[in-house]
């Protein structure tokens, strides 16, 4: 199978290699190309010490918005148990053969100060490599939601309060990972004396979901 990715893919694999040194601590990223979706392209770094940032292009041609944030233990767990389970992504190839719909192109990384190994792969079966990118999307799903929620306070104050109805149906709907990626954000919305009550109620009432959901 002939892979579909971008020149910024490829900058992003050589980036990875040539940052394996000196980590101070072991890295795993997840990165998707998918022209035509939202975002086209984002990507997932996560520490074994917990720091984490998720970038992305909300729309192609833009430039990437990063946001930083501390992985939560679970994830943490997950995602390392994962990383082992996979040997670092040195063994069997992800990529499936069956002909299935695309959905991007994809790859999973690992990095220490010893060493780099990746894989790339539209599609797997593989039930470990599945979970990383299941919960890896979940973290999509919150970042861009606080990317967009970031750009309408700054830009469109009046847009706030639909792409809180958007939140709200993501966190009802299982479809968000790691709230406390959006929790400074939200804490934003209630801050901002320019944003309607019946928004800052939905982000105070998402802020208290979070902490419960943490418990």
């Amino acid at each position: 199978m002939k892979f579909r990715f971008s020149v910024l893919m490829v900058a992003l694999l050589c980036a990875l290699t040539l940052g394996a040194q000196s980590l101070g601590s072991p890295r795993v990223t997840y990165a998707r190309s998918f022209q035509g979706s939202v975002p086209p392209f984002f990507q997932i770094e996560v520490y074994r010490d917990g720091r984490a940032t998720y970038a992305a292009r909300e729309k192609a041609g833009m430039p990437l918005t990063t946001l930083s944030f501390t992985a939560s233990p679970q994830a943490l767990q997950e995602i390392f148990a994962g990383v082992r389970a996979l040997h670092d992504f040195a063994g069997s190839t992800l990529q499936s053969k069956q002909n299935v719909a695309y959905t991007g192109d994809k790859m999973l990384a690992y990095d220490d100060d010893s060493h780099h190994t990746s894989q790339q792969f539209t599609y797997t079966t593989n039930q470990h490599a599945a979970a990383l990118v299941s919960l890896f999307e979940g973290i999509s799903v919150t970042g861009m939601d606080a990317i967009r929620l970031q750009r309408a306070l700054q830009y469109q104050p009046l847009d706030v309060l639909q792409i809180m109805n958007q939140i709200e149906a993501d966190w009802a709907g299982h479809q968000m990972a790691e709230p406390q990626l959006l929790a400074p954000t939200l804490q934003a919305t209630l801050a901002n004396p320019n944003i309607m009550d019946a928004a800052q109620k939905r982000a105070r009432k998402l802020l208290q979901e979070f902490a419960k959901a943490k418990d």
